[in-house]
């Protein structure tokens, strides 16, 4: 890239900061900005808040690509975190809400179009993952996708629900439980699995299409299957951990 569009780069993502920042502080919040190197971008960042913020944070490693429409969703009183490690793309019309929480993403991460992120809790995605188009990740309390890990299109990975009773309460005032979800490296989660509260998959194991994991342990290195979801069988390279 030529310097005259480097330097174009850099003053447009300096306007997109300092209107970012502006906006925050009116309303009494905090931009906390840590960037390694000026991201690459299709469009600025939109910011949505919701309310008086708290302070956001945001780290930006090196050669970071953002597509279009990418959506800051920051929710009112609460602080957060957006950390974004080297050479991570965003493609286009992905939206970030760290509530309350953390939102990590490691160095090669790729982040497909329309995947929605939430966090109230620690929501860790590692080293070379890729988050499929329409991907959901909500995150209360803890998610962690290990590193090498492959999701297809319509993903759910959801570490809370609402309690249902059968009574005449409201579900969203029920109580809310929350339990870790925890993949380890190299997991792959086909078309539309859907992988809830209290989840732990090992290494190297794939879950098929339309498979619904409702907690409990799965061992690595096998094929995970059904609703609800079962290990059927070892893989051939062996299990994993």
């Amino acid at each position: 890239m030529s310097a005259a569009l480097q330097l174009l780069r850099a003053l447009r993502f300096r306007l997109w900061a300092l209107t970012v920042q502006a906006r925050l502080r009116r309303l009494g919040g905090r931009l906390v900005l840590e960037v390694a190197e000026v991201p690459r971008f299709l469009s600025p960042p939109r910011l949505e808040i919701d309310g008086y913020p708290g302070t956001l944070t945001l780290r930006i490693g090196r050669d970071v690509k953002i597509g279009r429409d990418l959506v800051l969703d920051v929710r009112a009183g609460l602080d957060g975190t957006i950390d974004i490690g080297d050479r991570v793309t965003f493609q286009n019309g992905v939206r970030l809400q760290p509530w309350g929480g953390a939102i990590r993403l490691a160095a090669d991460a790729q982040v497909r179009d329309r995947c929605e992120l939430k966090s109230a809790g620690e929501l860790r995605v590692g080293r070379r993952s890729i988050l499929g188009r329409t991907t959901t990740v909500h995150c209360e309390t803890a998610i962690t996708i290990g590193d090498l890990c492959g999701f297809a299109e319509r993903v759910t990975v959801i570490d809370s629900d609402h309690g249902f009773d059968g009574s005449g309460t409201f579900f969203m005032e029920q109580p809310l439980r929350s339990t870790a979800v925890t993949l380890a490296d190299n997991v792959f989660l086909a078309t539309n699995v859907v992988v809830l509260r209290g989840t732990t998959i090992g290494a190297n194991s794939v879950a098929a299409a339309g498979a619904v994991l409702n907690g409990g342990d799965f061992p690595g290195g096998h094929v995970i299957a059904g609703t609800p979801a079962r290990a059927l069988k070892a893989l051939g390279g062996g299990a994993g951990s």
